[in-house]
């Protein structure tokens, strides 16, 4: 397959072993992509069987490699999936094309079925995956309060999907990472925000939630994924509350396919509000921590690859999310991405990533996608010295350094932006 992405990386080919567990992240990528099925059930489904979010239920995996995989089950399409899990004595077991590998699945946590003292159960608006915690703060999307704005690819399931949504109390946010780390040791905190009217598209609402969440959460990181505000300056105020990362989602470069896929997004800023946002984002935040997602099959794959290229180059992370045809969304019926289309795309990725020097070690423990740390594996290159600093910075003392530098950095920031206003 000739590399759209152009001459400087036709050195990075894909393997050709099509043995199915022969290459860790070409396995990672076909779960995480095409899901697995189940034929014959599982005798405890509530151990394993979690929500991931309002449309999808996955089964966190881990590969004999190291890898963690949160794969997507009871789908249409992964009933449809050539990797399937059976249960059998001596523990569970994938099988592809003849071939057979024993692996781990790893438990849904327990307090999922706590409730907080408002009475909301904890398993209804979060999720731990490895050391991942995802926390959805708000109850809805105001996309979905209005005909045809909502992304075509997505269903919130919520019957509060109010123009402005109602934000959740702080104290069951704070109840729920409470009970995460007394279970398991956590090392981000992901938040969704959902969109509200108002320049800020209602982030400023969010920031005294990020400061309470920091004074409880120490080193860990915290992440939010949101859609672009017209009113930038409230990413400063995100980051001087204690957001690590900030995620900005382009999701398609091509302008048109954009404005159809996304009518929400595109009548509020469209993809120049999100290019706005990411690019202030980047002058405030560390670098490697602003990242935008594009989804592999929604455009063709040419168009993906500039999208990377686009970001890179602005020094932006792209995070490759593939598309998945969620039931309940306008496009449900439509096709999986081609699997070859979507590693083409990571070793492009990695290549440019490699290239620029941008860090990645903050997209980590993550179930759901190749990371870009993981695309490396696609072509069995051993770690480079700069890759195993950033996997040294993955371990215990590397993430509570990092911290600590994150700390610093931010209070730096925030003292010498006050002195600024002083001087006026």
């Amino acid at each position: 397959m000739e590399d759209p992405g152009g001459k400087e990386h036709s050195n990075l080919t894909m393997t050709t072993d099509l043995h199915p567990f022969a290459n860790p992240g070409r396995t990672k990528l076909s779960l995480v992509s095409r899901g697995v099925a189940l034929p014959e059930g599982l005798s405890q489904p509530s151990r394993w069987i979690a929500q991931a979010n309002a449309a999808e239920t996955v089964i966190d995996i881990r590969l004999p490699s190291g890898h963690f995989c949160s794969v997507p089950v009871g789908q249409p399409y992964t009933e449809k999936s050539t990797f399937l899990l059976h249960e059998e004595d001596d523990g569970f077991h994938l099988n592809c094309a003849g071939e057979q590998q024993a692996v781990e699945l790893v438990e849904a946590p327990s307090f999922y079925s706590q409730t907080t003292r408002s009475g909301a159960r904890m398993g209804s608006f979060t999720s731990l995956h490895d050391k991942l915690l995802i926390l959805n703060p708000l109850l809805g999307c105001g996309f979905f309060a209005e005909r045809g704005l909502a992304c075509h690819y997505c269903q919130y399931d919520s019957m509060l999907n109010d123009v402005e949504p109602p934000l959740r109390d702080s104290l069951d946010l704070v109840e729920v990472v409470r009970a995460a780390l007394d279970e398991r040791e956590v090392d981000t905190v992901y938040l969704y925000n959902g969109y509200a009217p108002g320049e800020d598209a209602g982030l400023a609402r969010l920031v005294p939630i990020i400061a309470l969440l920091r004074r409880h959460l120490g080193h860990r990181q915290i992440a939010l994924e949101t859609v672009a505000p017209a009113d930038v300056s409230v990413i400063d105020e995100l980051y001087a509350a204690g957001l690590d990362i900030f995620v900005c989602n382009l999701e398609l470069h091509d302008e048109a396919r954009f404005a159809s896929v996304c009518p929400g997004k595109q009548k509020h800023g469209g993809q120049q509000a999100i290019w706005a946002a990411l690019t202030h984002a980047r002058q405030i935040f560390c670098e490697g921590a602003v990242v935008s997602h594009l989804i592999p099959g929604l455009e063709p794959l040419e168009s993906t690859v500039e999208g990377m290229k686009a970001l890179v180059e602005r020094g932006i992370v792209p995070l490759l999310v593939p598309f998945r045809p969620l039931p309940g969304t306008a496009l449900e019926h439509c096709d999986l991405p081609s699997l070859d289309d979507v590693e083409q795309a990571l070793l492009i990725q990695y290549a440019l990533l490699t290239a620029s020097g941008i860090p990645t070690h903050r997209l980590r423990d993550m179930g759901r996608v190749l990371t870009p740390m993981e695309g490396r594996t696609l072509v069995g290159d051993a770690a480079s010295l700069r890759e195993r600093v950033k996997q040294w910075g993955m371990s215990g003392t590397g993430r509570w350094l990092g911290g600590v530098m994150d700390k610093f950095r931010r209070n730096l920031r925030v003292q010498q932006s006050d002195s600024g206003k002083g001087t006026h």
